[in-house]
């Protein structure tokens, strides 16, 4: 089964029945960092038809399923600032909150006044301060992403866009952005980079099956349009060993592996 509600109060309601009648299911954003079993899942809610955004002037009022490129547009034509850093950057709003997408130095927490989740126990808002986000950790337990209130700074629309366009230009030369990965496979271990730490163990270009460890960033893992599943997890696998033998660092996923049930 596969449902994709329109609005939150659809949203809640489906969610709210899933769970009185004992239903494993799986919610799915736009697919970055994260690897679907090869089985497929029996049921998933999709948030990709949640695409509406509301301005409250200097602050804006999202849907789970406008993806990440759609705020950067929107707020740079509108002259509001705090969106560049997650330029070109894949996914939805939903999924980006829940993980604290961003940078090493940087989460889109920091944009986030006010979140609205559905619980197994109700409708809940809540603020960072209740929250309490941390690196690539949104901390929202079982909470599901309804809508969000983000604000922003006021700023020149063609300064916004030249810094955009700044950071894509580094992106596209440090990271194979033209070919098929679910961004980066690594949380970066505290001072330090998982990027590096893979390259010094000799595993750009490894391969597993279809999937190989990029030659241009050795923390992406790509896929030349063949590989599974099984590719990809042994691919982690086999890197995380190697770095683990040669510089006693355990690398944490970022990627989420979803199991078959």
């Amino acid at each position: 089964m596969f449902f994709e509600p329109a609005k939150p109060e659809h949203m809640g309601a489906l969610l709210t029945q899933l769970y009185a009648d004992s239903v494993d299911w799986f919610l799915l954003g736009g697919g970055a960092n994260v690897c679907l079993p090869d089985e497929g899942l029996p049921v998933v809610v999709h948030t990709g038809a949640m695409r509406r955004m509301f301005r409250e002037e200097n602050q804006i009022r999202v849907w789970p399923g406008v993806t990440i490129q759609q705020l950067v547009r929107a707020t740079s034509e509108l002259g509001l600032s705090g969106m560049e850093k997650l330029m070109g950057v894949p996914g939805t709003l939903g999924g980006a909150i829940a993980m604290n997408a961003g940078s090493a130095e940087w989460g889109i927490w920091s944009l986030v006044k006010e979140v609205t989740l559905w619980t197994p126990d109700g409708l809940v808002s809540k603020t960072p301060d209740e929250i309490k986000p941390t690196y690539r950790n949104g901390n929202l337990g079982e909470g599901i992403i309804l809508e969000a209130l983000l604000a922003f700074e006021p700023r020149d629309p063609g300064l916004i866009k030249a810094e955009q366009e700044a950071l894509l230009r580094k992106k596209s030369q440090t990271q194979p952005v033209t070919l098929s990965s679910a961004g980066c496979a690594y949380k970066n271990p505290s001072g330090d980079s998982a990027g590096r730490l893979i390259d010094s163990a000799g595993l750009k270009g490894a391969k597993v099956g279809g999937m190989s460890v990029s030659e241009r960033h050795a923390n992406f893992m790509v896929n030349d349009g063949s590989a599974t599943a099984a590719d990809f997890v042994a691919l982690l696998e086999k890197v995380e060993d190697a770095v683990l033998q040669e510089h006693g660092v355990k690398l944490e996923r970022e990627i989420v592996i979803v199991q078959a049930p």
